[in-house]
């Protein structure tokens, strides 16, 4: 018999090759060519100072979906913040509740951290993202905030 909702639980250093795979998936469905590298995300993950963690999610035992989430200190407040930095779903499991599940994990995950608020974002051309995140119970659209911008490195 084979279960039909995911388990999602914080990864694990084995769990990085999947995790990889799927981060290279990503940037594939914008066009685009992921460029890190599993020694860099082991690093980022596991290493002496981690800045990045992620919960899995995975149906009966092969890994479908993850989170990657990047804390954030308000400087002002003293709150942390958890950016919700990717959510990605395997092609042949989305629309079937993978992502709100994914969501209701690390919804629970930032409350045992105590932190304050997590926040998603998307490509405005992924309108596919857009309707999946309008149609989750637990997100609220936030417009009103003032823009952003991108800072060019001198690398």
């Amino acid at each position: 018999m084979t279960d039909t909702s995911p388990s999602v639980t914080l990864a694990a250093a084995p769990d990085l090759p999947d995790i990889l795979a799927m981060i290279r998936a990503l940037p594939a469905f914008h066009g685009d060519t992921a460029q890190v590298t599993q020694a860099q995300l082991h690093h980022a993950f596991f290493g002496p100072a981690p800045v990045v963690t992620a919960l899995i999610a995975k149906l009966n035992g092969t890994a479908i979906g993850y989170a990657g989430l990047i804390p954030t200190l308000v400087l002002h407040s003293g709150e942390t913040r958890l950016d919700i930095h990717h959510l990605f779903v395997a092609q042949d499991h989305r629309g079937r509740g993978v992502g709100t599940a994914l969501i209701k994990a690390v919804k629970h995950h930032a409350n045992t951290l105590g932190v304050s608020r997590l926040s998603i974002g998307t490509d405005p051309d992924n309108a596919t993202a857009i309707a999946a995140y309008r149609a989750m119970p637990d997100l609220e659209e936030i417009t009103g905030f003032g823009p952003r911008f991108w800072v060019k490195s001198d690398r």
